[in-house]
C-alpha cells in the first residue's frame, strides 16, 4: 500500500449561463468547450467536455483583489511594454515573474512562472450533459446546449458567417490541490481570491449575461489519499478527507 498525505481546496459553483472555450469554431465544428471524446450508440451519449479558464480566472481575481489592497503583485503578462514602446502594465504591477527570485510576491509565491513551479494545481472538470446515459464518476453532469449564430448582408440577407457556441448551466466543483503547504498569509490570499472570483465572471460574452458564477460551498480539506493491490491484482484506491474549518477561517482573517 501507497499513501499521500495533502490538503485541497474544494469548490461547489453554479452558473446559468457559460462559455469557456477559446471562441466559436465554424463549419459544424461545435465543441469549443474542448471535446475530449464521445461514445455511446447514437454518437451523443457519453460526450466529455472539460471546463476551462478557471486557473486564469484565479489569476485575474488575484490582481484585481490585489490592486483593491494595494499591494504589488504579478501581472498575468509577461511584458512590461509593446514594441512601440506604449505601456502594458496598469499602476502596481509587475510582468509575470520578474519579482523572482529577488523579492518574490505573494501572487508568485503561490501561481509561480515560467521561473518557477506552480504551488497548486487544478483538478480537471470534467462535464457531460444532464442527458447522458454515461455513468463515470469523474463526469458531472450539467446542462449543455448550443447557441446558433450568424451575420447577413444587408442588402441580400444573404448569411456570410454561420456558427454555433458550447454553453452549460448548472451547479459544479473545481478542486485545487496544494503541492506544497502554503503559510497562512498565502492560504488567506488564495481563498480571498476565490470569493472574488464572482466578481468577474468566468469564460466568453460576459457582456452579454453570460459566465456569472455563485459559489455555493468552500472547504479547506485534508486528504490521505491510499492505494493499493487486492489479491485479484485490481488497484483499490480510497480517500479520507477531513474539513478544516477553523484553519480556513483563521487564513481568511489574515486579510
Amino acid at each position: 500500500m501507497v499513501s499521500r498525505k495533502f490538503k485541497r481546496i474544494k469548490v461547489r459553483v453554479r452558473t446559468p449561463i457559460s462559455k469557456t472555450g477559446n471562441g466559436a469554431f465554424s463549419g459544424g465544428k461545435i465543441n469549443n468547450l474542448l471535446l475530449i471524446g464521445a461514445n455511446g450508440d447514437n454518437g451523443n451519449d457519453g460526450k466529455r467536455y472539460l471546463v476551462k479558464g478557471l486557473r486564469g480566472l484565479l489569476n485575474h481575481s488575484m490582481m484585481a483583489l490585489a490592486e483593491q489592497k494595494g499591494i504589488e503583485i504579478c501581472h498575468s503578462s509577461e511584458k512590461k511594454e509593446t514594441q512601440s514602446g506604449e505601456k502594458l502594465l496598469p499602476e502596481g504591477f509587475h510582468p509575470n515573474g520578474a519579482c523572482y527570485p529577488e523579492n518574490e510576491c505573494i501572487r508568485h509565491r503561490i501561481m509561480g512562472s515560467i521561473k518557477k513551479a506552480s504551488r497548486v494545481k487544478f483538478e480537471p472538470v470534467v462535464i457531460i450533459s444532464t442527458y447522458s446515459k454515461e455513468k463515470n464518476g469523474d463526469a458531472q453532469k450539467v446542462h449543455i446546449a448550443t447557441e446558433s449564430r450568424n451575420s447577413l448582408v444587408y442588402h441580400s440577407r444573404q448569411a456570410i458567417q454561420d456558427f454555433g457556441e458550447r454553453y452549460f448551466s448548472g451547479e459544479f466543483t473545481f478542486i485545487i490541490e496544494l503541492n506544497e503547504e502554503l503559510v497562512q498569509e498565502e492560504l488567506g490570499f488564495l481563498l480571498q481570491a476565490i470569493l472574488f472570483m464572482p466578481e468577474l465572471g468566468l469564460g466568453g460574452s460576459i457582456n452579454n449575461g453570460a459566465g456569472k458564477l455563485e459559489l455555493l460551498e468552500i472547504a479547506l480539506q485534508e486528504v490521505i489519499r491510499t492505494r493499493t493491490i487486492n489479491k485479484n491484482g485490481k488497484i483499490i484506491e480510497e480517500e479520507k478527507e477531513r474539513n478544516l474549518w477553523k484553519q480556513m477561517e483563521e487564513a481568511i482573517e489574515v486579510w
